[in-house]
């Protein structure tokens, strides 16, 4: 494996490292997984002279940041994004988490010490992980750089991954630069994953169709908010590289039901990242008639 490439490669520079698998996917995010690597960097004597590496895609990344982030109060941590979905997202900015009964619910903000990209990697990935990277580069595109959108509207999944990466870290590090702890401007990265986090937590779905799913929701909602006139635009390109833009077999109360658990929730109640224009996102409290028509426009009644 990759990891396993890297600790021979340190352990021939001279430097002591160790291996440590977790589990692929959303099933390393959880407290039982943190607890087994705790329990694996007490046994090594691992101290906050040392570092740990996470090698892997945002699952991955979210897990060893979370550890980073509370083990002996903190410890240095990088991160190798080896998927494009961990490339243009998941390990830029500094949140970490694990799954506590929906989504990400607990977590810390830790910034690694870098982030290494190898595009070579990237543009190696089977297409279907390329198609999992593109529901959260697109994301950035409808909220920030139409310029993404254009590519993908162009060429598809062929596109330039090199210029993909770069412009979607561009946006999310000035986003997070102006609002680490996600106290105002960072929430408008969640466009399409109050939604789309509900949908995955309650069907089961990969993160990136849920997030497209959400994205969809999303639009529909502006469109009923703020007359957002490229709604069909968005459904267009996440149908272009094959992602799904409707959710009809989902089940309805347990959608809205966990979406009252989202981490954006206020005293006054549920909010959502909106659009009025492609690049002018909004943080709204959403009533029930938002809600009944981001349900409305990916199918789900």
């Amino acid at each position: 494996t990759l990891a396993a490439s890297y600790v021979s490669l340190l352990a021939t520079a001279g430097m002591e490292a160790e291996l440590y698998t977790v589990p692929d996917g959303e099933e390393a995010q959880q407290l039982g997984v943190v607890e087994d690597v705790y329990d694996f960097l007490n046994g090594g004597g691992f101290t906050r002279d040392d570092l740990i590496v996470g090698v892997g895609g945002g699952a991955l990344t979210d897990v060893a940041g979370f550890v980073g982030g509370t083990y002996l109060r903190g410890v240095p941590v990088m991160y190798v994004a080896t998927t494009l979905i961990a490339a243009v997202d998941a390990a830029i900015g500094g949140k970490t988490g694990v799954n506590v009964g929906g989504k990400n619910l607990a977590g810390v903000f830790a910034h690694p010490e870098a982030v290494l990209i190898d595009i070579d990697i990237i543009d190696q990935l089977p297409l279907e992980l390329k198609r999992e990277g593109a529901a959260e580069a697109l994301k950035t595109g409808f909220i920030e750089d139409l310029a993404i959108v254009e590519a993908y509207e162009r060429d598809g999944l062929d596109v330039d991954l090199d210029e993909i990466v770069n412009r979607s870290v561009a946006v999310k590090v000035a986003v997070v630069n102006d609002d680490f702890k996600e106290r105002g401007r960072r929430a408008i990265l969640n466009y399409g994953h109050t939604v789309g986090h509900a949908i995955e937590t309650t069907t089961g779905r990969s993160h990136a169709e849920s997030v497209s799913i959400g994205t969809v929701a999303a639009g529909a909602a502006s469109r009923a908010m703020f007359d957002f006139t490229g709604e069909e635009r968005q459904r267009a390109v996440l149908r272009e590289v094959g992602l799904p833009i409707s959710a009809s077999d989902a089940d309805a109360g347990a959608v809205r039901a966990q979406m009252d658990r989202d981490k954006k929730r206020d005293s006054e109640g549920l909010r959502m990242v909106l659009l009025q224009d492609f690049g002018i996102p909004e943080l709204v409290h959403a009533n029930d008639a938002t809600v009944r028509a981001a349900f409305e426009g990916i199918g789900l009644a």
